[in-house]
């Protein structure tokens, strides 16, 4: 009973890049300061140190988690990328058949900032986050809102 308690809920991530590559954790020990991961651009297995993944990591987002943080619909990012309005994002695919039909697209925390950026440019604003809420999303800062006089909300920003 009290056990249940006392365990606390432990940061799980599956896909991660460092050093601008794309990798998925295959196994991982806190213990034992390991981390066996697949390299996927390399198409190899390498072994990291478990406190140098959690420094140096950049969390790696889901086509339907960067829509969410920007705000578009999943389509419209694939969209982006089949007509070459930005850059095609890395690829994984099954670790056991490399030449697979099958591949997802994973974007870095870099990744959605070009894709904000065109946005942008593009002049498609509509209920885009800023900059600044972006990068609070990206890193799992709290944004507050405080509602004005006429009814809108507005960020506040709390000084580190």
């Amino acid at each position: 009973m009290a056990r249940g308690k006392r365990q606390g809920v432990r940061k799980k991530f599956l896909y991660f890049f460092l050093n601008d590559k794309i990798h998925k954790v295959l196994r991982s020990s806190r213990a034992r300061d390991e981390v066996v991961a697949w390299c996927y651009p390399d198409k190899k297995r390498v072994l990291y140190s478990y406190a140098l993944v959690e420094k140096n990591m950049q969390k790696a987002y889901s086509v339907k988690e960067a829509g969410d943080l920007l705000n578009r619909h999943k389509v419209t990012i694939e969209e982006y990328i089949l007509q070459g309005k930005i850059k095609q994002p890395q690829k994984v695919y099954p670790i056991s058949n490399p030449e697979s039909a099958w591949s997802k697209f994973m974007f870095s925390e870099s990744d959605i900032l070009d894709i904000h950026q065109f946005i942008l440019d593009a002049g498609y604003i509509r209920d885009l986050p800023s900059r600044a809420e972006l990068q609070a999303l990206l890193k799992h800062n709290m944004i507050l809102y405080t509602k004005t006089k006429d009814g809108s909300f507005v960020p506040v920003w709390k000084a580190e």
